[in-house]
């Protein structure tokens, strides 16, 4: 009795394996992608919010500000320009602030798919030696 499977057989199995192979591999970048997505969703909208209360809180506050600091320099004509000098470097300082935490959460999320690219490196070390197998 033959119990060896014929060429056809063996490569309609194959060609089945590799089917369902790049299938789970879609899968997975899909899952990765879509996690992804919902941390920049998340994020955009933060780094937007911190602009718009950077933008009204520059426009509601500075001047009131500025007249306050203005005062310490009172005598000098050029009180007002000092006053805004540092008020516009305390919301610059405030801005980046909050600029670098959005930016850290977007860079710790990055735009690659890592687990999708490190199990597609775990494939290629086991076709590897599944070949020298062969």
């Amino acid at each position: 009795m033959n119990n060896e499977k014929s060429l056809g057989a063996v490569l309609a199995e194959t060609r089945e394996e590799m089917k369902e192979f790049v299938e789970t591999r879609l899968q997975l970048l899909r899952a990765e992608i879509r996690e992804m997505v919902q941390t920049w969703k998340y994020s955009v909208p933060l780094l937007l919010v911190a602009a718009m209360v950077l933008m009204f809180g520059w426009g509601a506050i500075t001047f009131a500000l500025v007249a306050l600091v203005r005062g310490w320099f009172l005598p000098s004509p050029l009180g007002w320009v000092w006053a805004g000098l540092i008020i516009g470097g305390l919301y610059l300082i405030a801005a980046i602030v909050v600029g670098w935490f959005a930016y850290a959460e977007l860079r710790e999320v990055g735009v690659t798919p890592k687990r999708t690219l490190q199990v597609l490196k775990q494939d290629q070390v086991w076709i590897q030696n599944e070949a020298r197998t062969i």
